[in-house]
């Protein structure tokens, strides 16, 4: 198996547990009695962790090479990820959300920083293809989460059933690709630690699209629980039904890339994504509100791949320092998103509180045009 496809699997099989625990969330809320407020500032603990871990993750990089990193950050996020649904308080769930946002702060860059090495070095465009087996993942394992709910299996023991079942082969397959040593950051930038106005600008874009990809992931659940009285199995479905829909964007994102400029293409997948918002949000019934989310899903399914494919070209730092800065800014977006959209929505309605991803997506729009240092394949 070449290094293309056994990375493709290894992202395949990578978020299957995070896939897992979206649809148990409202499940866990229920158990321990949170509110919408509380429930998000416990959400905050998983972008928090990825935020701490994300601050020495490129050192960790050119330290292990791509090989070592992957299977170091691999085994600890699978170690960690059945975590959260064990919690007995908020607290407690705060802090296992911190140490598996830690841990999977260390398989994302892992991911990402493998996936741009084998891209330049086999002059082949393969970002969005992978993160559509990404999305793929996050599917079956939304898909398995939901199925589980339904058979009443405890989101604890679904998760450590995903997890463990993930692990041999995961840690196999990362171990036999090609080990591709990370060069350090120039000594000039190195010195400095603000990032270049391009990547800042690469990095709201992506912040954006974050923003709305987190809510859907922490409240898309919630919110057909509250709005629709959905079934936890129908509930967890309304997750799935975005993930296939970001998977099927990003099946398609490398062929889009070859045939119009970036900067356009990204800004029509935001208008998608702000039509999908507001059907799914003003929707009267829970299918119709179902095929806003699938057009919100397709609208953000290339974000995150084009953003990183940009970052990663740019100059004056390894493209491991640029996917880990990118990835630390982008991911704002999932510590800010949950709490503001809880304490809306505690002090109104679900609608309400979604509707606040309606501002991150116009930001989106606004700076996607910094995507256009990447010409089109």
């Amino acid at each position: 198996m070449n290094d293309i496809k056994s990375l493709r699997l290894v992202f395949l099989l990578q978020p299957l547990a995070l896939g897992a625990w979206f649809p148990r969330i409202p499940q866990v809320q229920e158990s321990i009695g949170l509110s919408e407020g509380t429930l998000a500032i416990a959400l905050m603990g998983m972008p928090l962790g990825l935020l701490v871990a994300l601050s020495f993750g490129s050192k960790l990089a050119e330290l292990l090479g791509t090989r070592g990193l992957l299977t170091f950050g691999l085994g600890g996020y699978l170690i960690a990820m059945p975590a959260p649904a064990f919690a007995t308080s908020g607290p407690v769930l705060f802090g296992a959300l911190s140490l598996a946002g830690v841990c999977m702060a260390i398989a994302q860059l892992s991911l990402n920083v493998t996936a741009s090495e084998v891209e330049a070095r086999s002059d082949s465009s393969i970002m969005n293809g992978c993160h559509g087996y990404w999305s793929i993942g996050v599917l079956l394992g939304s898909a398995i989460g939901a199925a589980m709910a339904e058979a009443r299996v405890s989101p604890g023991a679904a998760l450590s059933i995903v997890s463990a079942v993930s692990f041999i082969p995961l840690i196999f397959v990362a171990r036999h690709i090609t080990n591709y040593p990370l060069p350090a950051a120039p000594k000039l930038q190195a010195r400095s630690g603000r990032p270049s106005r391009p990547l800042i600008y690469i990095a709201l874009f992506g912040f954006g699209i974050a923003t709305t990809e987190g809510a859907m992931a922490d409240w898309l659940a919630v919110f057909m629980t509250n709005i629709f009285d959905a079934s936890p199995g129908i509930a967890g479905a309304s997750y799935t039904v975005f993930a296939l829909s970001v998977a099927l964007g990003r099946f398609q994102g490398d062929a889009l890339k070859s045939r119009f400029a970036v900067e356009k293409l990204a800004q029509c997948l935001v208008v998608l994504a702000l039509a999908g918002l507001l059907i799914a949000l003003v929707s009267p019934t829970i299918w119709l509100s179902f095929a806003g989310v699938a057009l919100l899903g397709f609208g953000v399914s290339l974000g995150f791949p084009l953003a990183v494919s940009a970052a990663s070209v740019l100059k004056g730092r390894s493209s491991a320092a640029n996917v880990a800065i990118l990835t630390q800014l982008t991911l704002c977006g999932f510590l800010i998103g949950p709490p503001i959209i809880g304490l809306v929505a505690e002090f109104s309605n679900m609608r309400i509180g979604l509707a606040a991803l309606i501002p991150a997506l116009l930001l989106a729009f606004l700076f996607a045009r910094a995507l256009k240092s990447q010409p089109p394949s």
